[in-house]
């Protein structure tokens, strides 16, 4: 059954070219080096309307072979972390444990690539903890692009449901400096700067910045108050001519959480510090690219707030190297090769309890060979067909292929329809090896329409529909036992609308419906003593939803710009209901669901008023302070109450 529904798939998707290509006509011959220019170039003029991570190349949203949502700078400013943003984008979940959010994508947790200047937040040593809070400052991203299925083929292997790519400012966009300080609920403190300067060809941006905040989670009944979350972050980068770039990042911080339910309070350190080298060069119909990169993640959990009991410790060191080489062929195909390197150092990772301590993998290093391949065919002027093949060979996990093909055709002016199938693969990382080992590699398959309509910039809705094929999901249980899941599938629909009615008002949706089977969740079974005769035991059947996304997530928002200083954002965000648990037997649930929810969130932006130069912002999330819940490993968990945070800036 399986083999039949991609077998009609590929043929669907042969079938439509056939029916697209009318007889006689072909597309007209252009030299190389002309298409290799026509590739190059941003074709609508804005980077807002480009995106480069969908063929390694930017290139217009609509002719990109993948599912794709950009968020600008301007759009950027209404949140203060990157799950906030991504909150508003279709196929995304937000929901929270007793440490930090986690982020689903077409129903998987966790199962993206997030990278910075082509570097990875993610390792050997885990794929799980990219900075997603108020680890990673937006005062520095200049625009957020992000693919909705695999995209292996391409970035390997950690990019299996997507591709989250944060692109930094350039020193031509600030040709100067700025000051921000920021204040708000839960004790809220930050100061960020940052500095940017080009000439001659140079370029130069500089950031820093640290903040501090209580968090919004209840302390342990009790105890003394938790101490204050702390965060530090610089980023430097530079560059000349787009040929050589070199830029950099450091993070350090530290989050106290507490678990009521266990008496406990603890804290976490899991920061990605990285630097890397790209060197850039043009001919006349190609370029090849040359990148290095090193990349260390720094972990520490303390399980005891004496910070002598019981903690795991890790230090990760990640060396990478790539090349890309791009070749304009035959007047009308653009050819991306590459061949890249990655060595993991994880031997670093120690657990003490009490006054032992010792190394968990004291031997763990790990390395990746990479190839791969695309092929990006401009059949006519309307119609681009794209085949790629990735080989990865990891140590430890042997080798995996990783296709794609994706066909997309434009017509009758402002549509555009799209048919992609991509494969993708994921290897288990130290954090989840630490708790079971002999874990087998996870596997996905999608399969992907997606049609488009765009007027001006007057209107533009896409709906997209995919099927995905799940093999050896790693999922926790309802008993708390981590293991491969069976071969599974998830289907969904996602919708995307943006209207701009004025030129002073924008009106924006986003809307993703899950259905499939993956909704009976993750079961385990257990012996309990029976109710009748203690001295016996009943196996009884726990189902988990832990790892399930609810059926419907809806944001919608309106942007309205007045007075010329002023612009007012309101925004809302509906969660569905969604399971936790269901027993089986003579075990029974306090709770079985946590009930559908709706947040609204409002923030001012104030520009050169009443001082030229100075910028302020009032934001209010959740401003009618409704009560919800997320599930979290140990107990459900509130979510953030009503709060509020101002911060003004001074460019100078």
């Amino acid at each position: 059954m399986l083999k039949n529904h991609k077998a009609r798939f590929l043929f669907f998707m042969c079938g439509v070219i056939i029916l697209l290509l009318p007889p006689g006509v072909a597309l007209s011959e252009m030299d190389n080096a002309t298409l290799f220019k026509q590739t190059e170039l941003m074709f609508l003029g804005e980077d807002l309307y480009t995106v480069s991570i969908a063929s390694r190349k930017a290139e217009p949203l609509e002719r990109a072979p993948a599912a794709v949502t950009v968020i600008s700078r301007k759009e950027i400013k209404k949140y203060r972390t990157l799950s906030e943003a991504l909150r508003r984008v279709p196929g995304f979940f937000i929901d929270r444990n007793e440490l930090k959010e986690r982020i689903y994508l077409r129903g998987i947790p966790d199962s993206f690539l997030v990278m910075m200047d082509g570097v990875p937040f993610s390792s050997d040593a885990s794929a799980i903890d990219y900075p997603r809070g108020m680890e990673l400052s937006l005062d520095y991203i200049e625009k957020i692009e992000i693919i909705r299925g695999p995209g292996s083929s391409l970035w390997g292997p950690d990019a299996f449901s997507g591709i989250i790519n944060l692109l930094t400012k350039k020193g031509a966009d600030l040709q100067g400096a700025s000051i921000k300080a920021e204040t708000g609920s839960y004790d809220t403190l930050g100061l960020h700067a940052q500095a940017g300067f080009s000439k001659k060809g140079w370029d130069l941006f500089l950031f820093g910045s640290v903040s501090q905040a209580e968090g919004y989670e209840h302390d342990v009944a009790g105890s003394t108050k938790r101490r204050d979350d702390r965060f530090g972050e610089i980023y430097v980068k530079a560059s000349y001519k787009d040929i050589v770039e070199l830029s950099g990042r450091y993070s350090q911080y530290r989050d106290y959480f507490s678990i009521p339910n266990f008496l406990t309070e603890n804290s976490e350190h899991k920061a990605f510090s990285f630097v890397q080298a790209t060197v850039n060069k043009s001919f006349e119909d190609a370029s090849v690219s040359l990148q290095g990169w090193y990349q260390y993640f720094d972990s520490m959990e303390d399980y005891d707030r004496t910070g002598s009991q019981y903690w795991i410790e890790q230090h990760n060191r990640q060396y990478g190297m790539e090349f890309k080489y791009d070749q304009a062929l035959f007047g009308n195909n653009f050819a991306t090769f590459g061949a890249s390197f990655r060595y993991n150092d994880g031997s670093t990772t120690r657990q003490q309890y009490r006054d032992s301590s010792f190394y968990l993998f004291p031997n763990y290093y790990t390395h990746l060979f990479s190839f791969y391949f695309q092929d990006k065919w401009k059949i006519m002027e309307n119609l681009e067909a794209t085949v790629g093949l990735r080989y990865d060979n990891h140590s430890e996990y042997s080798h995996f292929y990783s296709p794609r093909v994706g066909v997309n055709y434009m017509f009758w002016n402002y549509f555009n329809l799209k048919l992609l199938y991509g494969r993708a693969f994921r290897t288990p990382s130290l954090a989840v090896i630490i708790e079971e080992t002999g874990l087998d590699p996870e596997q996905i398959d999608s399969y992907e329409v997606e049609i488009g309509f765009s007027y001006k910039n007057i209107f533009s809705i896409q709906c997209n529909y995919f099927y995905n094929e799940l093999d050896d999901i790693i999922e926790r249980n309802a008993l708390g036992n981590i293991a491969n899941k069976s071969d599974d599938n998830i289907k969904g629909v996602e919708v995307s609308l943006t209207l701009q009615p004025h030129r002073a008002v924008t009106l924006y949706a986003g809307y993703s419906h899950l259905f499939g089977n993956r909704q009976r969740g993750t079961s385990a079974t257990r012996e309990i003593p029976s109710e009748e005769d203690p001295s016996r035991t009943v196996e009884t059947t726990l189902e988990s939803f832990y790892n399930v996304a609810p059926d419907n997530v809806i944001s919608c928002g309106l942007d309205y710009r007045f007075l010329n200083y002023f612009r007012l954002n309101l925004e809302m965000n509906y969660v569905d209901r969604r399971k936790i648990l269901e027993t089986v037997g003579d075990g029974s649930a306090s709770r079985t669901s946590l009930s559908s929810y709706v947040l609204f969130d409002v923030n001012l932006f104030v520009t050169n008023f009443p001082v030229k130069n100075v910028e302020m912002a009032f934001k209010i999330k959740n401003i009618t302070d409704k009560q919800y819940y997320s599930r979290g490993v140990f107990d459900i968990v509130d979510g953030e109450g009503s709060s509020m945070y101002f911060f003004i800036k001074y460019t100078f």
